[in-house]
């Protein structure tokens, strides 16, 4: 069965949300984090507005950036799904087209 686009999209936000939030937290600038990550503060803005698919380079970057491991911010995205919702994704990866 094919992965419903929109499942990936809501945890790409989810992501973004994430990276965001970090970022906030620490009371950063986007300049600040952009800085550390060795990005262009432009693309800073675009992956946490969610308008841009960032590179696992550049998402790993960005994640180090914030004193976060990589699997931390994927693990802060996927916990703002319900359970449920992740049955559900396990199941259809079970099923044959």
């Amino acid at each position: 069965m094919p992965v419903d686009p929109s499942i990936s999209a809501e945890l790409c936000s989810a992501l973004s949300a994430v990276l965001k939030d970090a970022r906030e937290e620490l009371a950063l600038s986007l300049g600040e984090v952009s800085g550390r990550a060795c990005l262009n503060r432009q693309a800073v803005t675009f992956i946490e507005q969610d308008e841009r698919s960032p590179t696992t380079e550049t998402f790993a970057r960005h994640a180090i950036a914030l004193g976060l491991r990589p699997s931390e911010v994927w693990a802060r995205a996927e916990a703002k799904f319900p359970p449920k919702w992740w049955r559900q994704i396990e199941a259809t990866a079970k099923t044959k087209d």
